[in-house]
C-alpha cells in the first residue's frame, strides 16, 4: 500500500515542486459541513450505546462505576483522532462525502496531528462559531483557522 498520493507530489525536501490541483478543492466546504453531520449521528450513537453500558454498569456495581460515564466525551475525540489519523485520513462521514485531510505538503496526518485538529476543531467553534465557515471562503484552499493552527488541508479523494 503506497502513502503517495495523486494529489499532490511529495518529496523528502520542502520545496514548491509539488502543486494541488484547481480541482481538489472544489467543493470542499459543503463537503465537510456534510460529512460532521453524518459523524456527529455515528458519535451520538456510540455516546448512547456507551451511556447505557455505564448504567447497567453502575446498576451492576451498585453506582460504583456510574462516575466512569464522565469520560464518554472522550469517545469523540478518539473517533475523530484514530480515523483522522489512521490508513484512509478521513472520518467515515468524510469518506462518504469523498474528502481526505492531509498536511499542508500532501502527506498524511499522524495520530497526534489527528488529535490536535480535533482539539483545535472544537476549540475555535466554541469561540468563535459563527467565523468558522467564514475562513474558507477568503482563501483558494478552503482552509479553516483550525486547519492552519496544525498545518492540514481537507482535499477531494478522487482528484
Amino acid at each position: 500500500m503506497s502513502e503517495q498520493n495523486q494529489i499532490a507530489r511529495t518529496s523528502p525536501f520542502p520545496s514548491e515542486e509539488w502543486r494541488w490541483s484547481a480541482d481538489a478543492f472544489r467543493g470542499v466546504i459543503a463537503a465537510r459541513c456534510f460529512a460532521f453531520l453524518a459523524d456527529l449521528l455515528v458519535i451520538c450513537v456510540l455516546l448512547l450505546a456507551a451511556n447505557i453500558l455505564f448504567v447497567f454498569l453502575g446498576i451492576l456495581t451498585f453506582g460504583l462505576l456510574w462516575p466512569g460515564a464522565a469520560l464518554t466525551p472522550l469517545i469523540a475525540l478518539a473517533y475523530f483522532t484514530l480515523t483522522l489519523g489512521g490508513r484512509h485520513s478521513a472520518t467515515p462521514g468524510m469518506r462518504w462525502q469523498g474528502i481526505e485531510l492531509r498536511t499542508w505538503d500532501g502527506r498524511r496526518p499522524g495520530y497526534l496531528q489527528g488529535a490536535l485538529q480535533t482539539i483545535l476543531f472544537y476549540v475555535t467553534t466554541a469561540a468563535i462559531t459563527p467565523l468558522v465557515l467564514l475562513v474558507p471562503l477568503f482563501n483558494e484552499r478552503r482552509r479553516c483557522l483550525h486547519d492552519y493552527l496544525c498545518g492540514t488541508v481537507f482535499v477531494r479523494r478522487s482528484v
